[in-house]
């Protein structure tokens, strides 16, 4: 019993200086969850707000795919993460991209033009509002 008291002090000691330790070493970004949480001047940021305006009509598709491979690259050399339904829909955003053409001399059968491109974004950006955490951003 004296073993397991000894054994319990000394791990609670260590925990201990393990969490001051780690509190003295705050992560450089934290994963973002939901729209609401992401820092307003991080390249995240950017690619709701490419979102929005491509779904609004207020950006066009070349403008908004060649804006999201742009902030994609940003944010990763930012060390930005999302994660939970926000990482998903970034990601399908992603894979949505892939059969999109910026350049119709280079498309290939099958791919999305403008108005397809912007039907499967809208399509994305709306179900993952719905499903309750993406809040519409105010």
């Amino acid at each position: 019993m004296e073993q397991a008291r000894t054994a319990l002090a000394e791990s609670l000691e260590r925990d201990a200086s393990l969490a001051s330790v780690a509190a003295s070493h705050p992560p450089g970004h934290r994963a973002w969850s939901h729209p609401r949480d992401v820092e307003p001047a991080s390249a995240a940021a950017r690619q709701l707000a490419l979102l929005d305006a491509f779904t609004e009509g207020t950006c066009g598709a070349p403008d908004f795919a060649h804006g999201w491979w742009e902030a994609r690259r940003a944010s990763q050399a930012n060390g930005e993460r999302v994660q939970g339904a926000l990482g998903d829909l970034f990601d399908q955003v992603f894979m949505i991209l892939e059969d999109y053409a910026v350049d119709p001399d280079l498309a290939e059968p099958g791919d999305l033009d403008d108005a397809g491109l912007q039907t499967a974004v809208r399509a994305a950006w709306e179900a993952f509002r719905q499903c309750g955490t993406g809040r519409r951003r105010q």
